[in-house]
């Protein structure tokens, strides 16, 4: 597994990013906590940052360093390369899988998102083929391997794939927001709660942009209650609401204005200021949108290299990795095998969804920014 590419390498401080979010995730935010316990603020900027790896890794077979983690969710590393506090009960067995220890922080959160499921608060359900989906979970991580890089200072290697409803989660039913703010909002105290909250608002912002709708109405307890804020007194929540709104717009760059009012539809004076009246302005509408020729292309991409597999093996068994029991993953994320009909369908995909065509080279120039790593075809 070596040959695969390291994920992503996007320029976040520089370059506006609009990544997905699955809709049965975002809609049940608040289930992370109840799933994940204390670790649910990092399975939390996991989700994200790995929904953002799929822009460039499509097939959910990821490689990733803690410094590629920390990049795009703003992380610190101490905290996640700190012993996890399972072990504070010294009577505590240490986790083991596939002869890894999972001791640190970050990789016992890794583990849990293997071994647990996120249980939704509130069931999800979704038209599939003219049929209705009930979800009531959804799996994060199938695979999880970690090596040591002996080359590069003994750091650790992650390599994961994600879970089919996953990966459906990021093709057909998703919110977009631009994950370039959500690293920014999270520095200093209240991080965590800020970025719940500009998930949040970004959803908001997708759903009111489909609906035609630019004003929503939050009342300030609500929005405590997404940032985990805890102060009794009424005045201490709406300052700090205010501030963290102020951050996500200074700093997170998120193109909302608001306003305290009454409650809406109310003319209750004694409520007065303990409501906001959110504006998502025009320019959210741009800030969110994502090109229908990328949505296109990767839903074209997945189905069509699906369809090929299924064309060449059907449901023969393939001898390719031991270490990848899934036949479709293990075809599609292994360079050394149909290569060419591989780019072949990325060509065709390409240009359905762009309009124009790529040579050879820069099929596989793009391709090796995926699981599929061109440059170990030589090997």
């Amino acid at each position: 597994m070596n040959e695969l590419s390291l994920a992503l390498d996007l320029p976040l401080a520089e370059t506006r990013v609009i990544s997905r979010i699955d809709r049965a995730i975002a809609d049940n935010l608040d289930a992370l906590k109840k799933t994940y316990g204390r670790d649910h603020e990092i399975a939390r900027d996991f989700i994200i940052f790995i929904s953002t790896s799929l822009k460039t890794d499509m097939f959910g077979f990821t490689r990733f360093t803690m410094s590629d983690f920390i990049r795009v969710v703003g992380r610190d590393r101490r905290e996640l390369s700190s012993k996890h506090s399972y072990l504070a009960d010294k009577s505590a067995e240490i986790v083991e899988y596939q002869g890894h220890q999972f001791i640190s922080v970050f990789d016992y959160v890794l583990h849990l998102l293997q071994s647990r499921n996120l249980i939704f608060s509130k069931a999800y359900s979704y038209l599939n083929k003219g049929r209705t989906v009930q979800m009531e979970g959804i799996q994060i991580i199938k695979q999880l391997k970690i090596t040591t890089d002996t080359k590069n200072g003994n750091s650790k290697v992650y390599d994961i794939r994600l879970s089919e409803d996953f990966l459906n989660g990021f093709i057909s039913r998703y919110y977009t927001f631009e994950v370039t703010g959500y690293p920014k909002v999270g520095k200093g105290k209240g991080g965590d709660g800020r970025k719940t909250l500009y998930l949040m608002l970004s959803k908001a912002m997708h759903q009111n942009i489909s609906d035609k709708v630019r004003y929503s109405w939050y009342s300030v307890n609500f929005l405590c209650k997404i940032c985990d804020v805890n102060f009794s007194e009424p005045a201490e929540r709406k300052r700090l609401i205010t501030k963290y709104l102020n951050t996500l717009i200074e700093k997170g760059e998120l193109k909302i204005t608001y306003e305290f009012v009454y409650e809406h539809g109310s003319n209750d004076k004694h409520i007065r200021g303990f409501w906001i009246k959110v504006d998502f302005m025009p320019e959210g509408v741009i800030q969110l949108r994502e090109t229908k020729a990328d949505h296109h292309f990767h839903t074209i991409l997945s189905a069509d290299l699906k369809s090929e597999f299924s064309n060449l093996y059907g449901k023969r068994a393939l001898n390719f990795n031991e270490d990848e029991s899934d036949p479709y993953q293990r075809w599609v994320t292994n360079p050394r095998v149909d290569w060419d009909i591989k780019r072949s369908v990325y060509m065709n995909c390409y240009s359905l969804a762009y309009k124009k065509n790529i040579s050879r080279w820069e099929a596989d120039s793009k391709m090796s920014n995926t699981a599929i790593n061109v440059n170990s075809i030589s090997n």
